[in-house]
């Protein structure tokens, strides 16, 4: 198994947010858990702390190890002090989000302004229906 999803840091910006984008399909053949998160392999060993936006538009399809690994990473940014909000989910991973009612556990968002309105709490960020 491969230690690394297929993630991408595309920048950091002035309001502090981390922009990391998905490069394509997650699943138990690019995504682990150990030895380390494979955000600590983009942004380092404190990626925790940071407030990120993670950009799901060309992940098509996550199995349930990459689902995990989402709700995993999200209660370890808050409990680093960090944040994490998903954005530009594609149709067809969406719909499997939707039906396990996982944006009740992660903030999953329309679009990139709306995930960094809800990082930076600089307006009103409503949850992608």
């Amino acid at each position: 198994m491969n230690n690394s999803a297929p993630l991408s840091l595309v920048s950091i910006d002035k309001d502090g947010c981390i922009r990391v984008a998905s490069t394509g399909n997650l699943t138990t053949a690019n995504i682990s858990f150990t030895p380390k998160n494979p955000l600590e392999s983009v942004l380092g060993t404190t990626w925790a702390s940071n407030r990120i936006i993670l950009d799901l538009s060309k992940t098509d399809f996550m199995d349930s190890t990459a689902i995990a690994w989402l709700i995993a990473t999200t209660k370890q940014s808050q409990t680093s002090g960090g944040s994490i909000a998903i954005h530009s989910i594609a149709p067809r991973a969406r719909q499997m989000l939707d039906i396990l009612k996982i944006g009740k556990v992660i903030p999953l968002v329309a679009n990139e302004a709306a995930a960094r309105q809800f990082l930076t709490g600089a307006g009103p960020a409503v949850q992608a229906a």
